[in-house]
C-alpha cells in the first residue's frame, strides 16, 4: 500500500480530550523509510503546527521511528 492511498490527516475526534483551544484533535499519519531519499518520511495529511502525545504513545512513536531507521540502515547493507 502507497502513503499517498492512506486517508490521512485530522479525525475530529479527540480520544485524548481536547489539550488547548488550539487542539485540532486527532491526527492520521503514515511513517515510511524512503529507500531511495534514505529518509524516514512522516506523512501528516495536513499543515501542522504541533503534535502533542501522552508519555506512552510518545515511547511507541519514538520506536517506529528506530525501527524505520533500522530498516533504511538494514536497506542500505
Amino acid at each position: 500500500m502507497k502513503i499517498k492511498d492512506l486517508k490521512l490527516g485530522a479525525t475530529g475526534r479527540f480520544p485524548e480530550g481536547q489539550a488547548d483551544a488550539e487542539d485540532e484533535g486527532e491526527l492520521r499519519l503514515a511513517v515510511a523509510a524512503d529507500h531511495q531519499q534514505a529518509l524516514v518520511r512522516i506523512v501528516f495529511g495536513k499543515p501542522i503546527a504541533w503534535l502533542g502525545l501522552p508519555a506512552t504513545k510518545a515511547r511507541a512513536f519514538a520506536q517506529i521511528l528506530v525501527e524505520k531507521a533500522d530498516e533504511l540502515d538494514r536497506w542500505k547493507t
